[in-house]
């Protein structure tokens, strides 16, 4: 049954049209979903400076201004208490930088298009599933020398970066298992 538009209520026409945006998928390119990973990450390190600047300062008026201390008397028989006060409100600009990257994230997923998310969301897993099949298993073999290279994939930003990524992660199997891991290594 078609709605006419010139009758129907603005509610009932908002509810179908958002009906019909959320049944087609979106699909992300590799360099669309490190775009959106790149702003996610610049917005959860605005939303980091910014609760840490505002719990550091608020901390500091606290412990500064409105509590009440002694300059004489030493906090825990250890340090003065313009000293412990002083690293209160460092420990709480970092809390409040802790909380500000979980509100960042959470502000950003909510601004952004939820089919968009969904996109993410399945590329995140099956980036991941690509990290879990190319990364070398049984690193028995670490040392000093030979360190594991970036076992997780968090240096990857492009993919440029993956395939960079993925020629260390091969060079890496290569110097730990010998010349019998250049025959295993075969691209899928």
């Amino acid at each position: 049954m078609r709605l006419n538009p010139a009758i129907t209520p603005f509610h009932t026409r908002s509810i179908a049209s958002s009906a019909s945006i959320t049944s087609t998928p979106v699909s992300l390119s590799w360099t669309q979903y490190f775009d959106q990973k790149s702003k996610l990450k610049t917005f959860e390190r605005i939303s980091s400076i910014a609760g840490f600047s505002l719990f550091f300062f608020g901390g500091s008026y606290y412990f500064m201004a409105v509590a009440e201390f002694d300059p004489t008397e030493l906090v825990f028989g250890v340090m003065d208490a313009s000293m412990a006060y002083s690293l209160g409100a460092l420990g709480v600009g970092v809390l409040g930088g802790v909380a500000g990257v979980f509100a960042g994230t959470a502000v950003w997923r909510t601004v952004t298009n939820r089919r968009i998310l969904d996109a993410i969301d399945a590329k995140d897993v099956e980036f991941f599933k690509r990290i879990q099949q190319y990364r070398p298993q049984g690193q028995l073999r670490l040392s000093v020398d030979n360190p594991m290279p970036d076992y997780y994939g968090e240096s990857i930003k492009s993919v440029q970066g993956y395939r960079a990524w993925l020629k260390k992660q091969r060079n890496y199997r290569i110097k730990t298992e010998g010349f019998h891991a250049r025959k295993s290594i075969k691209r899928k």
